[in-house]
């Protein structure tokens, strides 16, 4: 059995691997009912799939940003149990806000969604179904527009993010080196113009992306754009992360008591993180004592 897919045996599991593929319209043809046929037979059950709401797509593709999914159903379920809308959310404090968002990491997502819930009142707490004009929003880039446009309002888009990178990667160019993000788009482009639920075949590709991160070397490893995750422990964002999680848990604290609650980094790297996160709003400071910030 496959950890993400209970009813898939390893063995059946190959029989998924047929690459390569190619251009033409028979071979596109192929490639979309073996993608298909995976996702209708064995594709992955998740809170958001079930919703229409461009909120909360917005919320949980925000939340999936290099973040697991079992970490992920949790927190979003509480999240929209605790904000339903935009307006309840652009109302949130920032306290509040990162008290909920412990575990997921990358805080600075959780300051971009109340953003963008605040620059919503100028569509009325809503979501346009308008990729130029979610691409204004806070946090939001090519690939959660694209995720948007597709899983919130069906509209045709190029969503390129790693599973769905891996999947063109490996069926049509199994034996290129740096591929580019122009040439994945160029397949993904010839594959919609059979496609009418974007919903659906962008879930399916996502979830034909995580089976053969189970059953393959990394395909992006040949991806132009690969990089290494710097190593998280002694960095910036592992400081940052602990201070966040200290102001949020143990409440106003002053410089002194946090240079000795972290004392295995140097005051330096901590009064250098302290600065970033007041200038990005996360913390603001009075007389040598700082707190997450509340307004």
């Amino acid at each position: 059995m496959l950890r993400d897919f209970p009813t898939l045996s390893a063995g059946d599991a190959h029989a998924y691997l047929l690459p390569p593929f190619t251009h033409t319209p028979d071979s596109l043809a192929s490639f979309r009912a073996l993608v298909l046929d995976f996702y209708e037979s064995h594709g992955r059950k998740f809170s958001w799939r079930e919703t229409q709401d461009p909120y909360a797509i917005l919320v949980s593709e925000v939340m999936l940003q290099q973040t697991q999914t079992s970490r992920v159903a949790p927190k979003y379920e509480e999240f929209l149990n605790t904000w339903g809308t935009l307006k309840e959310l652009s109302e949130a404090t920032v306290l509040d806000l990162l008290s909920l968002w412990k575990g997921l990491g990358y805080n600075r997502r959780a300051l971009y969604l109340r953003q963008s819930a605040q620059l919503s009142e100028q569509w009325g707490y809503r979501l346009p179904a308008d990729e130029a004009e979610l691409l204004t929003l806070p946090g939001v880039g090519k690939a959660t527009a694209a995720a948007l446009m597709a899983f919130a309002f069906n509209k045709r888009s190029i969503y390129i993010e790693t599973n769905v990178r891996r999947v063109v990667l490996h069926c049509f160019f199994p034996d290129e080196s740096n591929v580019t993000d122009k040439a994945v788009t160029e397949v993904l482009n010839a594959l919609a113009d059979e496609i009418t639920d974007f919903r659906s075949w962008y879930y399916a590709l996502l979830d034909y992306g995580v089976l053969l991160k189970a059953l393959l070397v990394n395909p992006n490893r040949r991806s132009a754009h690969y990089s290494k995750q710097a190593a998280f422990e002694n960095s910036n964002r592992q400081i940052r992360g602990l201070l966040i999680h200290h102001l949020t848990e143990g409440g106003p604290q002053p410089v002194e008591q946090i240079n000795t609650t972290l004392s295995e980094f140097c005051d330096q790297r901590i009064h250098s993180c302290l600065s970033a996160l007041a200038q990005e709003g996360f913390v603001e400071e009075e007389d040598g004592v700082y707190r997450i910030t509340r307004s």
